[in-house]
Formats: structure tokens, C-alpha cells, sequence
């Protein structure tokens, strides 16, 4: 009985230790580089607020797609190493649900409560629309995540040119805070 007891066990431990062999037939290569110090943001584009201003829900005419509120605004970099000679930034934050790289509208950072900057959860945020962000050099969109237009810098000084504006996602386009936040990262080409 005991013979047929070790038997089994050693059975089964073989089963189990077959399928463990199997799980192991895969490779992941990490790749990156170390390297320089990188620009400075000034202090005056960090933490910038682009004020867009009130706009008539009217503005839109009822038509996906159409825009208000054009708003030029810049991140200028300074103290870069002459490592780089090129730089473009990257925007992150919530995407609007139509898709298209827009930022959604009620997503601060800091607040609780989508579209009430206060935290208080006073406010109700606007519906069917986002804010869309522009290379301001060829109106290209600058979509979420993606890198915009790369500038050239010169002299370790840099200024990133880019235009906001509202964007309707939708025909009906509801009345609110139309408030949101975006974190960027800075990009470099040698």
C-alpha cells in the first residue's frame, strides 16, 4: 500500500512539474538609455492656466466638430544641453469619449469631483464638448499621448507654440464648467 502511495505521488508531481516546464518558452528584452540632463520649464509655463473664457453653447451650432475659442499658449524651455536639438511635447489626461485625442472636459487633477475645480462639488460640467490642442505652427492637431510638432532649440532656449479650443463632440452641447487638466512630458531629439 505504501509503494502505491509513493507511486502515485511521484505521478503526480511529475504531471505538475510538466506543466511548469511548458510555461517557460518566452523572452523580454528592456531596452533604454541614461541619458543627459535634460531643459528646464520655465517657471512661468509649468503650472499656466490657458483661460478659453465663456462661450455660447450657440457657438457650436449644433454641428460635430465645430470649434470656439481659439487660445494661443506656450511651454518655453531654457538651460537645455547642447545634447538635444530638438523638442516637442507630450500631453496626457482623460480623452473625451468621441475618440479623437480631445481632452475631456471635468477631469482636474487635484479636485474630487469631475468638472468642479473647487472640490466642493458645486459645479456641473458642460456635456459635448472637449478641448482639442493645435501645433500652433501648422494647425495640426496634437492629440493625447502623442508627440506634437518637434521645435528646434537654439542656444538652450526653446518655446513650444500650441492653440487651444473648444471642440463639440456631440449636436447637443449642455452648459457647465468647461474646465480641464492636462500633464505634459517633454520629448528630445538629438
Amino acid at each position: 500500500m505504501k509503494r502505491n502511495w509513493i507511486t502515485g505521488s511521484f505521478v503526480l508531481c511529475s504531471l505538475f512539474m510538466a506543466n511548469q516546464a511548458l510555461a517557460s518558452d518566452g523572452v523580454v528584452h528592456f531596452t533604454g538609455e541614461v541619458i543627459d540632463s535634460t531643459c528646464e520649464v520655465t517657471t512661468d509655463t509649468i503650472g499656466q492656466t490657458v483661460a478659453l473664457g465663456k462661450v455660447n453653447r450657440s457657438a457650436f451650432g449644433s454641428i460635430v466638430g465645430s470649434t470656439a475659442a481659439p487660445t494661443e499658449f506656450s511651454i518655453k524651455l531654457e538651460k537645455c544641453p547642447a545634447t538635444y536639438t530638438q523638442a516637442a511635447a507630450r500631453f496626457d489626461g482623460t480623452e473625451a469619449s468621441d475618440g479623437n485625442g480631445d481632452l475631456a472636459i471635468g477631469t482636474p487633477i487635484t479636485a474630487s469631483t469631475p468638472g468642479d475645480y473647487t472640490g466642493e462639488g458645486t459645479e456641473t460640467a458642460a456635456t459635448g464638448v472637449a478641448i482639442r490642442i493645435y501645433n500652433r505652427a501648422d494647425n495640426s492637431q496634437v492629440k493625447l499621448y502623442k508627440d506634437s510638432s518637434y521645435t528646434t532649440i537654439d542656444s538652450g532656449n526653446a518655446e513650444l507654440k500650441f492653440i487651444a479650443r473648444y471642440i463639440a463632440t456631440s449636436a447637443d452641447v449642455t452648459p457647465g464648467t468647461a474646465n480641464a487638466d492636462s500633464q505634459f512630458t517633454i520629448e528630445y531629439m538629438k
